[in-house]
């Protein structure tokens, strides 16, 4: 048996730390050229990472933490105040485009303008369906009868004021959109113009519009105290976004992913109405003003900087959970597919990403690509990118070829947890002469047929790979630790044994 100490390794340790860079350190990338016609991104996460992750907010309540101990996490440095719930929110329903307000007859429906005049919708088999238009800059009246044809209704109402529809007996007025669509909303719909359009905008407490918010945005199913962070985190947003208007539209805020889904009654469910009384008025507030509490499906780890002192970017232990299908994913793009995307390239020769954030696993987000072929290349910002190719996030690396679920990777998620696991994220997998070399972020897994998949960490890792691993093998066991903390790991050409730092490492073949 032969052997060395460490003093020889650590003679050698800066080639160790030159050739591993930290997996939170910013770089470009090293370019990925495609493999059989193939380009694998493999990412993170789905949206845009800041503030709080919906899927972590889960996590986290399954962990044990409240709903104001989540929101402390997500929106550091914050306050929780309360205000009046009852104030009306005007919600945009943006997908009635048809520049007219249509509405279904029912029992105590009534249409009011904003000077006090009401007038009482008749019911009946000659009246099917209500609408309000616009002619000539006034509001006209109209009912479609039961041949199908529109006639004009005059009323005692003002023309140019505003005009709603009311139901004091259901509280609830049913919106007939284009398409055929029914949709009920509580509160009152009212027909605003907005320049030469016009707008169909519901008027309805914070409360009812929470309602129907909360469980659009998170499962009403999830964890109580999640489902009371999303209420709050919602409420505060709507605040937010009604503030930064100021009035200067006909709207508050709109119904879609742009600012919130609100689908009016059709998304109301007890457990979620629940948490919306068990939070009644709760904001989340910085410097005394009413905080832009962003959230996003899942972060993938790693939250995005929002621009804001109470949105930094940081870990999150929390977003890592076995129901969060969005933690990791993978895109195959074939080298046609991005050829067709950047015609000016002609054919693919390979994709770099050339910035990043700093903020995570790989060096982070995505800022920058680089996408080159055989006559030219283009430079597109990762945002971009993601949009061109349908991608979940931004927050994702590049490998040549299609990507196979290895043994080493079935380990790290069968065995350690996957990304919440002690190993915590993937950071890549890459041939090793006969074999396999995962790296995350608490270690890395060595995969040769002949061994098997091996933990290596700590001390005993870095000796190996100053050592080089074609002379001592594939590891033939997990590095193993001792009581008095020292480590040691058996290869298939000898073992390494250190104390607790790298120049007590001995390596002895045979």
């Amino acid at each position: 048996m032969t052997w060395r100490t460490a003093s020889v390794l650590a003679a050698t340790a800066m080639a160790l730390v030159s050739s591993c860079l930290s997996p939170l350190q910013a770089h470009a990338d090293s370019a990925v050229a495609p493999k059989q016609n193939v380009i694998t991104v493999s990412g993170k996460g789905w949206g845009h990472g800041k503030g709080m992750s919906q899927y972590g907010a889960y996590g986290a309540a399954l962990a044990g933490l409240d709903y104001q101990e989540i929101l402390a996490f997500y929106y550091a440095k914050t306050t929780l105040k309360t205000r009046d719930d009852s104030d009306a929110i005007r919600v945009w329903i943006s997908s009635d485009t048809d520049n007219r307000t249509n509405v279904a007859p029912a029992v105590g429906l009534v249409l009011k303008d904003s000077a006090g005049k009401a007038y009482t919708l008749p019911r009946g088999a000659k009246y099917t369906q209500w609408r309000v238009g616009r002619s000539a800059g006034k509001r006209v009246l109209a009912f479609r009868n039961a041949d199908g044809d529109w006639v004009s209704r005059k009323v005692a109402l003002a023309p140019k004021k505003v005009w709603s529809f009311t139901n004091a007996d259901s509280g609830k007025v049913t919106v007939l959109l284009p398409g055929g669509t029914k949709r009920s909303y509580r509160g009152r719909v009212a027909v605003r113009f907005d320049g030469s359009a016009l707008r169909t905008v519901n008027h309805v407490s914070m409360r009812n519009y929470l309602r129907s918010v909360v469980p659009s945005e998170m499962p009403a199913s999830w964890h109580i105290e999640a489902v009371k962070a999303q209420v709050v985190a919602a409420r505060s947003y709507a605040l937010r976004y009604e503030a930064n208007l100021g009035g200067s539209r006909v709207y508050d805020i709109c119904d879609t992913t742009s600012c919130q889904v609100y689908s009016g009654t059709a998304n109301e469910y007890d457990a979620s109405d629940k948490a919306v009384d068990a939070t009644a008025g709760k904001v989340v507030t910085y410097d005394g003003k009413i905080a832009l509490t962003m959230f996003s499906s899942s972060n993938g780890g790693w939250a995005a900087d929002g621009g804001e002192p109470y949105l930094a970017a940081h870990k999150d232990p929390y977003d890592g959970i076995k129901q969060n299908s969005n933690r990791t994913w993978r895109v195959e793009l074939t080298s046609a597919k991005i050829q067709k995307a950047y015609p000016a390239i002609g054919t693919l020769k390979n994709v770099r990403v050339t910035k990043r954030d700093g903020d995570g696993t790989w060096g982070g987000r995505v800022d920058e690509l680089k996408v080159t072929g055989s006559k030219g290349s283009v430079t597109v910002t990762g945002a971009a990118f993601r949009s061109t190719f349908g991608l979940k996030e931004r927050y994702f690396t590049l490998i040549g070829g299609t990507v196979d679920i290895s043994a080493n990777l079935t380990r790290w998620e069968d065995e350690f947890g996957g990304a919440a696991g002690v190993l915590g994220d993937f950071i890549e997998e890459v041939e090793v002469g006969s074999g396999l070399r995962a790296r995350f972020e608490g270690g890395e897994l060595w995969w040769s047929e002949a061994t098997g998949s091996h933990l290596l960490s700590g001390v005993v890792l870095e000796a190996y790979l100053v050592e080089g691993s074609t002379t001592l093998g594939f590891p033939r066991e997990d590095v193993a630790v001792g009581s008095d903390g020292g480590s040691w790991a058996d290869f298939q050409v000898g073992r390494i044994t250190c104390g607790a730092e790298l120049a007590s490492c001995v390596v002895a073949y045979g």
